[in-house]
């Protein structure tokens, strides 16, 4: 696993590669921006963090799901090589009745990813927001 996890969402600083994908809900306060607006949903934070784990155990080639300090932390390897890359996750609570997830995901080696990272983040972002209703 990674020596970054927990991840300070609020202060953490991107490397320079672009083999990676940052997720934050609009108005998150941030020293980096995000690549990706996260959804805002009419759920709990518990809510998100259910479904988001739902949503890692589903996708092939996951493996080392782990919780710590309200944060979600998977390995997805790729497809050709299987080279790991980091998911973590942090579902936040807006008030109201409505949350939200950080996302940051990922590649362990290399420069390029060919987008992987920010399709990953794409696509469970997407089934997040078929589980969850839609704050409005």
């Amino acid at each position: 696993m990674i020596k970054d996890f927990p991840l300070d969402f609020a202060r953490f600083k991107k490397i320079s590669k672009p083999n990676q994908c940052l997720a934050l809900p609009g108005g998150f306060q941030a020293s980096e921006a995000p690549d990706l607006l996260s959804g805002v949903f009419k759920a709990s934070v518990a809510e998100v963090r259910e479904a988001w784990l739902e949503i890692a155990r589903s996708q092939s080639r996951v493996s080392d799901i782990r919780e710590e300090e309200g944060q979600i932390e998977a390995v997805q390897r790729t497809a050709l090589v299987g080279f790991p890359d980091w998911i973590t996750a942090m579902p936040v609570d807006l008030g109201e009745g409505k949350a939200s997830i950080c996302v940051f995901s990922r590649s362990k080696y290399g420069i390029r990813d060919m987008g992987v990272n920010e399709k990953r983040v794409r696509l469970w972002l997407s089934l997040l927001a078929h589980k969850l209703p839609a704050a409005g």
